[in-house]
């Protein structure tokens, strides 16, 4: 057993020797083992595992430093679901003159929009991710797969905090809440382990290409409006397009919410398969960022 650079292995596993609780480690504190195949990998999956308290650091830091010196704070990023949410409600319910018998329809825009809004930032905020934390990188050795996730966690604050007010809403359109709402954290989970998947790709690609954030932002608004979030599925009217929809990983997401929150109603199919696409994604985005990985000092 020998000491080796942390990037030249495809994958590298390191044991703490002393002190299992350090996040941020210096190179002489460990024995460094290393291997090729599935066996590695699965090391590689265990020191994630073992070093997730990194993720709470780091996304703590990048919260602290957004909102240390703004004085609103969280309310910064709730501006923008709250104003595309009177924007699409003034175009969809009332200059269409649709649905005008249906009082939570500004709720169900609202639902939506918070989830996309934790969607798109994760995803194009993990394009900058490994560049934001290039000194990071090259001067300490820790699982660099853990990055894309502290923008999801990021994210989830946030979201969080979005979830505040709806119950203002609810209270306002006289919406009560139900046992569906213990599926919450069910929905949470998967679109997290969605966002994952496909952020891990996302990460190395947004290193090569610093002006793909433009391009994912416009295709993912495009996803948006092709998915049942300014309208229910449904109201969908055609059985085919119907199903065609179930099949669309955002179709699960914005059903899924709504159903908890406002229709109380258990998620149906369609989490089942966004939930199956996430784990798919994680597995094989995780494979291709760990593959990518020794390459990052070269590009940085």
């Amino acid at each position: 057993m020998k000491l080796i650079p942390p990037r030249e292995p495809d994958f590298v596993y390191i044991r703490a020797r002393h002190n299992r609780k350090l996040r941020l480690l210096d190179f002489d504190d460990f024995v460094t083992e290393t291997g090729h195949g599935v066996t590695a990998f699965f090391h590689y999956i265990r020191e994630l595992w073992e070093r997730r308290g990194l993720v709470r650091v780091l996304a703590g830091r990048e919260l602290k430093s957004n909102y240390e010196m703004n004085i609103v704070g969280f309310a910064w990023w709730l501006l923008e679901p709250l104003s595309m949410t009177a924007v699409y409600y003034v175009l969809i319910n009332i200059l269409s003159r649709a649905n005008q018998n249906d009082p939570t329809r500004l709720l169900s825009i609202l639902i939506a929009m918070l989830a996309f809004k934790w969607l798109s930032q994760s995803l194009i905020g993990s394009m900058g991710v490994v560049r934001a934390n290039a000194s990071l990188i090259t001067d300490v050795y820790f699982p660099r797969a853990l990055l894309p996730v502290t923008q999801a966690v990021k994210g989830l604050a946030h979201f969080g905090i979005g979830l505040l007010i709806v119950p203002i809403f609810m209270t306002i359109l006289r919406v009560g809440p139900s046992w569906a709402l213990l599926w919450l954290p069910v929905i949470i989970s998967t679109q997290f382990v969605f966002m994952i998947g496909i952020s891990y790709p996302l990460s190395v690609w947004g290193l090569n290409y610093r002006n793909l954030p433009g391009l994912i932002a416009n295709l993912l608004r495009l996803w948006f409006y092709l998915s049942p979030a300014l309208y229910t599925l449904e109201a969908i009217k055609s059985a085919r397009l119907r199903t065609l929809m179930m099949f669309n990983p955002l179709t699960g997401i914005f059903q899924g919410y709504r159903g908890a929150i406002l229709t109380h109603r258990p998620p149906d199919w369609s989490l089942v398969i966004t939930l199956a696409f996430g784990l798919f994604a994680a597995v094989f985005g995780g494979w291709y960022f760990t593959r990518r990985e020794p390459h990052f000092g070269k590009l940085l």
